[in-house]
């Protein structure tokens, strides 16, 4: 199994992505890989369409 984390960036926009979403993730929480490739999805379009950042990254630990 492997393992991610997500993370925010100022640490303000994790609490817009769970907003955003209706999740509530903390800074810095390990994810599955069995959310991965949703969570993937999910963060690249906050990052595209939302915050119009890289605010949010989810990466292998």
């Amino acid at each position: 199994m492997t393992i991610y984390k997500i993370t925010a960036v100022p640490s303000h926009f994790m609490e817009l992505f769970n907003s955003y979403y209706d999740y509530e993730y903390q800074n810095g929480e390990y994810v599955s890989d069995k959310h991965y490739e949703a969570l993937k999805a999910e963060v690249e379009h906050f990052n595209s369409n939302v915050s119009k950042a890289v605010t949010i990254k989810i990466e292998k630990v």
